[in-house]
């Protein structure tokens, strides 16, 4: 993909074509469209990366959804504490006895 069709539609980009992007196609992209980033290539991104899109909305609903298992500790539990109810419904398993009381205690309120 050249540069200008990348920036007129960076999600079909992140969609489509990620493994032919160039580093600074894909840096721009993730940087316009950091959900898709994580949902279509969480694979692809460097630490730095990953920390700005679960920084970035609801990236950490999505990073919960798409790539727990990529998480550091630290970012799962961040992920945790900002979405609880996302991650009982796709990390149960991965909660340790503290973050699922914590996630529980969130969803009764």
């Amino acid at each position: 993909m050249t540069d200008e069709e990348v920036r007129k539609s960076p999600w079909l980009a992140l969609e489509n074509y990620s493994d032919k992007l160039t580093a600074e196609q894909l840096d721009y992209c993730i940087h316009e469209m950091p959900l898709t980033s994580i949902k279509h290539c969480s694979d692809k991104l460097t630490p730095e990366q990953l920390e700005y899109c679960i920084l970035r909305g609801a990236g950490a609903s999505a990073a919960l959804a798409y790539c727990a298992d990529k998480l550091t500790p630290e970012q799962f539990d961040f992920c945790v504490r900002e979405r609880p109810s996302e991650a009982l419904e796709f990390c149960a398993d991965k909660l340790t006895e503290e973050q699922l009381a914590y996630c529980e205690d969130m969803i009764d309120d």
